[in-house]
């Protein structure tokens, strides 16, 4: 097999494991479920009653969806006073926050599997630059070859 080939080979096998660590085996949904649990515990610590939040299900996306009765200070805060959007786009993973009421307000948020695919295709090649540097180079016969 030609060294091509097997850069391809190991890629496409990367690629495979990461959608299958993200889909069948449920570590994408795993995660959602968990920050969804954040922003609700962060939620629910503000006190508002009636706010419920959702994150993105299809595709799984890190994009939070607030909704409920909440009046603009709620929602916003002022000063140093942090409202709803700000406390959960706080919670760490949290790609983005929107209002149900409010279109376009999330901006856009890769979809999991974007950015699970992205991070396998960093660490790949990432790996295969540091594996030439270290094994790749050919060895020289003589002082001056």
């Amino acid at each position: 097999m030609s060294p091509t080939m097997r850069i391809i080979a190991g890629l496409v096998a990367a690629l495979l494991f990461g959608w299958l660590w993200h889909g069948p085996i449920g570590q994408g949904a795993g995660l959602i479920d968990r920050l969804e649990a954040e922003a609700r515990t962060t939620v629910a610590a503000a006190e508002v009653p009636g706010i419920s939040v959702a994150l993105a299900r299809a595709p799984l996306a890190r994009a939070a969806t607030l909704a409920g009765p909440a009046d603009r200070f709620q929602r916003d805060g002022q000063g140093e006073f942090p409202g709803l959007t700000q406390r959960v786009a706080a919670t760490p993973g949290i790609g983005s926050v929107a209002w149900a009421d409010e279109p376009g307000s999330g901006g856009f948020v890769l979809p999991l599997i974007v950015e699970a695919l992205g991070l396998v295709l960093a660490a790949y090649f990432a790996g295969l630059g540091i594996a030439w540097l270290l094994f790749g180079r050919p060895e020289k016969d003589g002082f001056l070859s």
